[in-house]
Formats: C-alpha cells, sequence, structure tokens
C-alpha cells in the first residue's frame, strides 16, 4: 500500500493523452473535421474521464499538468497557436474542460448516493436559517479535503 502513488498514474496518463495528441496532429491534415472531433471522443475524452473521480485526490502540480494537455489538443483541432485561447473552442466544440468533466461525475456520484446526505436539520436541533441544506464535515485532513464525499457535498 505503501507504493500507490498518483503521480505514476498522472504520469502515465499524460504520456498516453500525449500520444492520442500527436496522433490527431497527424490526422488533422487528412480527415475532417468531423472526425477528428470523434477521433478526440473516442481516444481522449475516454482516456481523461476514466478515473477522474479519483483525480481530484491527486491535487497540486499533477492535476496542472492534466489541464494543459486538453486545452493543446483543441487549439491543434482547430489549428491555432499554443498562445491563443481556447475557452470559447470548448463551447463551439460541444466540448467539456476537464474541470467541468470532474465537477459533472461529482455531482453525478452525489445523486447516486444520496441517501448518504444529511442535513444541517438532521444534524443541528436549533431552527436555524439554513437547515435544510446538506451538512458540510470538517475534517483536519488534506486528504477528506479533496475526496469526492467532500467536494460534492460541497
Amino acid at each position: 500500500m505503501d507504493t500507490l502513488k498518483w503521480h505514476s498514474h498522472v504520469q502515465l496518463l499524460a504520456g498516453k493523452l500525449c500520444k492520442v495528441t500527436v496522433m490527431m496532429k497527424s490526422l488533422k491534415e487528412v480527415l475532417s473535421p468531423n472526425l477528428i472531433r470523434n477521433i478526440y471522443f473516442t481516444k481522449f475524452h475516454s482516456l481523461l474521464w476514466f478515473g477522474i473521480l479519483f483525480l481530484g485526490e491527486a491535487g497540486g502540480e499533477l492535476t496542472t499538468r492534466l489541464l494543459r494537455i486538453p486545452k493543446q489538443v483543441i487549439r491543434s483541432m482547430a489549428g491555432l497557436s499554443s498562445r491563443t485561447s481556447c475557452r470559447q473552442l470548448f463551447k463551439e466544440l460541444n466540448i467539456l474542460t476537464l474541470v467541468s468533466i470532474y465537477l459533472m461525475e461529482v455531482i453525478c456520484y452525489k445523486r447516486k448516493h444520496h441517501q448518504f446526505v444529511k442535513l444541517n436539520s438532521n444534524i443541528r436541533v436549533h431552527n436555524m436559517r439554513r437547515k435544510m441544506d446538506i451538512h458540510i464535515q470538517s475534517y483536519n485532513t488534506d486528504l477528506y479535503n479533496r475526496s469526492v464525499i467532500n467536494m460534492g457535498t460541497k
């Protein structure tokens, strides 16, 4: 259990994503934009989506590296330089950013496991203004603060 590290997983994932990026750049010359978009979803997006719930627990510079790779792919799909903002491109291509994918998966997870949600009215006896809000437990560990359970509650 001591050898399980996020660093090696993120490095492996980044390597796979970079290989798909190179493949898409070379196919961009030959295929139509619609086919390139389909390749994005079948090869690239599926790699990003798998295990995204646990990626939030990695944190730090590891996820920063993964945040950059989808932007590079979007820019290469559109044929833009690396300095161009790609915020509008994500909207035009109807592609979710990595953060949006993570948030959507966290919300879906919490909705699926709603029986574990506690309201403030169940915890506190006082009649409060926010008694129907979801109760957020406080823990001192950074691991819990980045966990799916805590992020979904927030």
